[in-house]
C-alpha cells in the first residue's frame, strides 16, 4: 500500500516555526500498529490519521498518535488536520466536528485560523510545597508563585517570572520524591502569565517520545481553568496570547477565547495559524 501524508507547521504563520505535523488523510486501510509505527518514523510530536466517522455528526474520524502511543485529543493534531483537509479539498464547512476517542471536538475556520473547542479538563487539587517543586524543576525555591495543580492531564505551574521559566530544567527523580510517580512522569506545564500573555513550556509524559513540546494546544484549557481557580485570571477576559517553542527554536503563537458564566469559565476555543511544509508518500 502506498500512503500518501502531508506535512505542516502548526500554531505558526512561517515555515519551520510552531509544531510539526504529519498527516495521513486517508488512513482507513492502516491497522493501529501500523500507525504508530508511522507516528514513531516520522517523530513528530504526534501524527493524525483520518479516517470514515462512525458519528454521522462528525465530518471525519481522527486518530491521533504520539511516537509512543495513541492520545484521546490533542490541539496541534485538530488544528493542522483541519487546515491539510481543507488546503487539499476535502473539507469546504467552516464550522464542522472531528470524531476522536475523546469524543466530538468542534472545529472551526476563520480566514486562515482555525479554532477548536477542546474537552474540559477535570480540575484536581493543589499539591505539591512550591519550594521543594522549584528545587525538582532546577529553579530557584522563591520562583514557584503557589502550589501546583494537575488540570486534565497536565501538572501546572505558575512562575514568578520568564526568566524563571527559561531556567526549567525538570530532575524527574526529585519530582518522584515528592510526588505520585503518575505525576511526575507525566505532563509537566511550566508558565509565566501577565495582563493577558501566557509564556510556557510543556515536558511531555515520558511514555509519549516526545520531550519538550513546541506547541501543545490541548495544554491551553488546563492552563487557564487553573489561573483561574488561583485567581490570577481577570474575570471575564475575553482573550489570551500565549506563546510557546522559543526555548528550542520552534516559535509558536497560540490564541485563546474564553466565555463566562458569571466567575466561572463557561467556554474556550484555541486558534491558531498553519504553514504547509511539504507532502510525499510512504510503501506501507
Amino acid at each position: 500500500m502506498i500512503a500518501a501524508f502531508h506535512q505542516c507547521d502548526v500554531f505558526t504563520d512561517r515555515l519551520f516555526g510552531g509544531n510539526p505535523l504529519a498527516v495521513v488523510p486517508a488512513a482507513d486501510g492502516l491497522d493501529t500498529a501500523t500507525m504508530q509505527a508511522f507516528a514513531r518514523e516520522m517523530n513528530c510530536s504526534e501524527s493524525a490519521f483520518v479516517l470514515p466517522p462512525r458519528d454521522p455528526r462528525a465530518a471525519f474520524r481522527v486518530r491521533i498518535f504520539t511516537p509512543g502511543r495513541e492520545l484521546p485529543f490533542a490541539g496541534h493534531p485538530t488544528i493542522g488536520t483541519a487546515f491539510t483537509l481543507h488546503r487539499l479539498g476535502m473539507l469546504d464547512a467552516n464550522a464542522f466536528s472531528f470524531e476522536m476517542e475523546a469524543g466530538l471536538i468542534p472545529v472551526r475556520r476563520e480566514g486562515n485560523r482555525f479554532w477548536l473547542t477542546p474537552p474540559v479538563p477535570t480540575l484536581g487539587d493543589a499539591l505539591g510545597e512550591p519550594a521543594a517543586l522549584a528545587r525538582a524543576l532546577g529553579i530557584d525555591a522563591a520562583a514557584v508563585s503557589e502550589r501546583a495543580r494537575i488540570v486534565g492531564s497536565f501538572l501546572c505551574v505558575r512562575l514568578r517570572s520568564l526568566e524563571a521559566l527559561a531556567n526549567v530544567d525538570p530532575d524527574r527523580a526529585a519530582l518522584r520524591g515528592i510526588l505520585d510517580r503518575r505525576i511526575a512522569d507525566g505532563n509537566l506545564l511550566p508558565f509565566f502569565f501577565d495582563s493577558g500573555r501566557a509564556w510556557v513550556r510543556m515536558f511531555a509524559d515520558i511514555a509519549e517520545g516526545i520531550g519538550e513540546d513546541p506547541a501543545t494546544g490541548s495544554a491551553v484549557a488546563p492552563m487557564l481553568h487553573a489561573l483561574a481557580a488561583s485567581g490570577a485570571l481577570a474575570l471575564q477576559m475575553q482573550g489570551v496570547e500565549i506563546e510557546q517553542g522559543r526555548w528550542i527554536d520552534r516559535r509558536s503563537t497560540l490564541h485563546a477565547r474564553l466565555s463566562w458564566t458569571g466567575s466561572d469559565i463557561s467556554s474556550i476555543e484555541v486558534g491558531g495559524d498553519c504553514v504547509h511544509a511539504f507532502s510525499s508518500e510512504i510503501a506501507l
